[in-house]
């Protein structure tokens, strides 16, 4: 660590840093962000292994596992937009550390609640404390490292996130049988808040700036607040109500199936053994972090190439749509394949964040991102409860549960095909404009 470094952290916490960060001190604060990003995604991907000890134990129905996973949602998304409010005010390392305590409080009432509504309350806690985890990294790499760095630090987060879906799969059915749902549960609340610790020990404070030319429309950061004009530049944009339905039901459908329903419908359609169901889901999130390391080495490639990565998404994305088709409705014993291959084609979602936030200056940033996050969650909300009442119904009617199954995904499939359609099409009725950007390049940053 550097003299001026080792000033900042021991003794004078004020001082001027050189940047962008370079070397072991950038490598720090990366892996700071990453830890916590990693317990982000493992509680949201817990419930796919545990769903059968939750559906045995409580006596829940399929409508109530899906409303239990998706208040995770609810509580994520209820705190995106004072998210983004609070991060362009205060910075990642104050923002991140207070909220995600609310996880380990909520990861705390989970292990030892006893009755349905109790979880609920617990689960929606935990989501809102984890709801910073990426947003807040964002906002630092985007304070504290090179422009030309975005990318990568971006791609390196999902694969930090997904090796967190992978370790809440497999590893977690293997110990859930000596420890229980509710160690596992206890677990993750230890773990959480070592990332706590990690994060307010290892991130430097950040405080930028704020004297930002700007127009009419237009507040910067440090008068950022909850109105009309300081969202309206954000609500008013053609190219974000293009994205929008991408981003409500494509990603946040993905997440719905990823993190609840693949495993049942592996076990209740497929009729395979939950330790192979749980096998699969490992395998599909190992070819998602691979997916999302391929894409980080593509996209330069490509856009040598002059194959830009909104092209390079919306090809994607439509591959999604027959993959997805494939793996619903062609239930053959190598099933798993299409699985696989839809993995591969969604790691292209998560390209809709890094796109949008270009379309607006950099001190929109954290109320872009995070209103953007918004609609992902509300859509992972809508598909994930929507789903489990779609199955109810279908078995209300009396019908098998393949039957059932079938209903529900086909019918979210034509969601995304709808939305889709509305992303090819809309630039010719709502064409985008950039906002131009005030911000001097190389502004002020203390840290």
């Amino acid at each position: 660590m550097s003299r001026a470094h080792y000033s900042h952290w021991y003794g004078r916490p004020n001082d001027h840093l050189k940047l962008p960060l370079e070397g072991s001190f950038a490598l720090r604060i990366f892996l700071c962000f990453a830890m916590a990003y990693f317990m982000s995604y493992a509680f949201r991907t817990i419930n796919v292994v545990i769903a059968p000890d939750l559906v045995r134990d409580l006596e829940i129905s399929n409508a109530d596992l899906g409303l239990l996973s998706s208040a995770y949602f609810v509580g994520f998304g209820m705190t995106q937009i004072p998210l983004g409010l609070a991060l362009d005010r205060f910075g990642p390392r104050i923002t991140e550390v207070w909220v995600m305590t609310l996880a380990v409080i909520g990861a705390i009432i989970f292990a030892l609640a006893e009755n349905f509504n109790t979880l609920v309350i617990a689960r929606v806690l935990i989501g809102m404390g984890v709801s910073a985890c990426l947003m807040a990294a964002f906002s630092g790499f985007r304070a504290w490292y090179a422009p030309s760095q975005q990318g990568q630090l971006a791609s390196a987060m999902l694969v930090f996130g997904t090796s967190g879906a992978l370790a809440s799969t497999w590893p977690v059915h293997l110990v859930t049988p000596y420890i229980g749902w509710r160690g596992v549960f206890l677990v993750l609340a230890g773990l959480s808040f070592l990332a706590i610790l990690i994060l307010y020990f290892g991130l430097p404070v950040r405080k930028q700036n704020q004297q930002h030319q700007h127009t009419n429309h237009e507040i910067p950061s440090a008068q950022a607040n909850l109105s009309w004009q300081s969202y309206q530049p954000i609500l008013t944009n053609p190219f974000f109500w293009r994205i929008l339905p991408l981003g409500t039901f494509c990603y946040g459908g993905f997440i719905a199936i990823q993190t609840l329903w693949f495993g049942p419908w592996l076990i209740e359609v497929m009729e395979y053994r939950p330790s192979t169901a749980a096998q699969i889901v490992f395998g599909f999130n190992t070819v998602l972090l691979f997916a999302y390391l391929f894409n980080a080495w593509i996209l330069p490639k490509l856009a040598k190439r002059g194959v830009d990565t909104m092209r390079y998404m919306t090809w994607m994305v439509g591959a999604s749509m027959i993959m997805q088709a494939c793996a619903y409705f062609w239930q053959t014993p190598l099933v798993w394949i299409w699985w696989y291959l839809f993995a591969i084609t969604c790691a292209s979602f998560v390209l809709a964040q890094s796109i949008i936030v270009l379309y607006f200056p950099k001190h929109y940033s954290g109320r872009v991102s995070t209103t953007y996050n918004l609609t992902l969650f509300i859509g992972a909300f809508i598909v994930q409860w929507g789903i489990g009442h779609l199955l109810d119904l279908g078995i209300a009617l009396g019908w098998n549960k393949s039957s059932a199954y079938d209903l529900a995904l086909a019918v979210f499939l034509v969601v995304q095909i709808a939305g889709f359609i509305w992303f090819l099409i809309a630039p010719k009725y709502f064409p985008a404009t950039f906002f131009r950007d005030d911000e001097a390049e190389d502004e002020v940053v203390k840290i």
